[in-house]
């Protein structure tokens, strides 16, 4: 036995700093991310789906130009026009709920944002009524501020003297979309320190005097479920923090109206589920699509070959935007700012989704402390040392059920507590294991003793 376990012991040293090593590059993510789904598979119906589709507004959108406008720069800034045709492209969809990123300024001398020329508003006014974004800031020049956005307010259960004030807005949703718009604030931007290199905190609330107001993105997830911002109760007097919309979801928060984003939770467009139809054939659903503006452009040529093949292809990606929550944004390169704790870059629009869809799913899944991924690793090395004890031909289908109980182990406790590991180190382990009792015999000795 102990010639087993001292080999086991070398080599699993080894195995368990590869693991360390992977964990933080990201190298086993294929595998990591079929242990996570598979958790969740068998999670008892614990967890929902998301239904969130992104219009993106990439690197490859070129900016609607006019001969007459010389001068306007060419910097990538969209005008009016620009954003009626994006627009009217989503709106050919017929989407149950729009949400707007963007807060555009624009300069009304250039010929493409004047408003008998850039129908703005009559491409918002064929959309469902949109949550559209703005920037607040508590820096405390409250008489500086240009208009009063009527901010829906919330609910609030206890004393929200802690959740994160503003005292203005200081980027306004443009006029013509708000005329079809609920405007909701997509960022504080006196609250600075709400990312770090550990974690990244998004508010869902922010208070102005003594109304609560629902972020963007917790009024579109409120809006696509069909709950007004008045069925929305914040309870802030019974320990933990929560926002609950309607009956429909429950969001742990901070006593601040913060919500820490769970990076480890799987949720990557896109995401998909296959449905039964009628008449017995199977059709694939988009939990959580991306688009490109292009892409959707392609729609509207439907004579052209190649539009033909593409919208073949993404047919199930243009079906989403009906049935899902839409958001248009930013996603250009310059654009991916926010860097997570795994290294990924990302910009606004989607780090917005994806809290979007961690919320739709419940999926406030969490990564195992590191404390805990060391007691795996010990009861796993327990297991070798009551197992080095048996002979071949009792040690090879002990191993096999000792590796099954373990991982039962594992999913039962995600189930309690949404919280996973990966699962590469005690697969290597185990693997090892076998190897190591298969080759090493136990000395005669041990084996008179076990």
């Amino acid at each position: 036995m102990r010639q087993r376990f001292l080999t086991f012991a070398v080599f699993g040293i080894v195995l368990v700093a590869l693991g360390e090593w992977g964990l933080r590059s990201g190298k086993f993510k294929s595998l990591d991310d079929s242990w996570l789904e598979f958790c969740i598979g068998n999670a008892g119906g614990k967890l929902g789906n998301p239904a969130v589709t992104v219009v993106r507004i990439d690197d490859g959108y070129e900016p609607l130009r006019i001969g007459g406008d010389e001068n306007q720069p060419n910097d990538g800034t969209l005008s009016r026009l620009d954003y009626a045709t994006i627009l009217a492209f989503v709106a050919k969809f017929e989407p149950r709920s729009v949400a707007f990123l963007p807060t555009p300024v624009f300069d009304e001398n250039l010929t493409l944002n004047k408003t008998d020329i850039a129908p703005l508003k009559d491409a918002a006014m064929k959309l469902p009524k949109l949550v559209v974004a703005s920037t607040v800031s508590n820096d405390g020049e409250q008489a500086k501020e240009a208009a009063s956005l009527a901010y829906p307010p919330v609910k609030v259960e206890g004393d929200p003297s802690s959740i994160l004030a503003f005292t203005r807005t200081i980027r306004y949703p443009d006029a013509q979309i708000l005329v079809n718009g609920t405007p909701a604030f997509k960022a504080i931007e006196s609250a600075r320190d709400l990312a770090s290199d550990k974690m990244i905190r998004l508010p869902l609330l922010a208070r102005k005097g003594d109304q609560v107001a629902p972020s963007l993105i917790l009024a579109a997830v409120a809006n696509h479920a069909g709950i007004a911002p008045d069925q929305i109760t914040v309870k802030l007097d019974d320990g933990q923090a929560r926002i609950l919309v309607g009956e429909t979801y429950t969001i742990p928060v901070s006593s601040d109206g913060t919500f820490v984003i769970p990076m480890r939770a799987g949720i990557n467009a896109p995401m998909k589920k296959s449905v039964s139809l009628e008449d017995g054939s199977r059709k694939e659903v988009e939990l959580f699509s991306s688009l490109t503006v292009d892409e959707l452009a392609y729609t509207g040529e439907e004579n052209d070959e190649v539009a033909k093949r593409i919208l073949a292809s993404f047919q199930s990606r243009f079906d989403s935007l009906r049935e899902n929550l839409v958001l248009i944004g930013f996603d250009r390169t310059g654009d991916r700012r926010i860097v997570t704790s795994s290294g990924e870059s990302l910009s606004e629009t989607n780090l917005f989704a994806r809290t979007i869809a961690t919320i739709q799913s419940g999926r406030y899944i969490e990564w195992w402390p590191a404390w805990g991924r060391w007691i795996a690793v010990a009861v796993i090395l327990l297991v070798a040392v009551a197992l080095f004890r048996l002979p071949r031909a009792k040690f090879v289908p002990a191993v096999f059920v000792a590796a099954l109980l373990f991982f039962a182990a594992k999913v039962l406790v995600f189930s309690a507590t949404l919280a996973w590991t990966p699962p590469f180190v005690a697969l290597a382990l185990f693997a090892l294991m076998a190897v190591v009792g298969i080759i090493v015999p136990v000395s005669k000795a041990e084996s008179s003793e076990s």
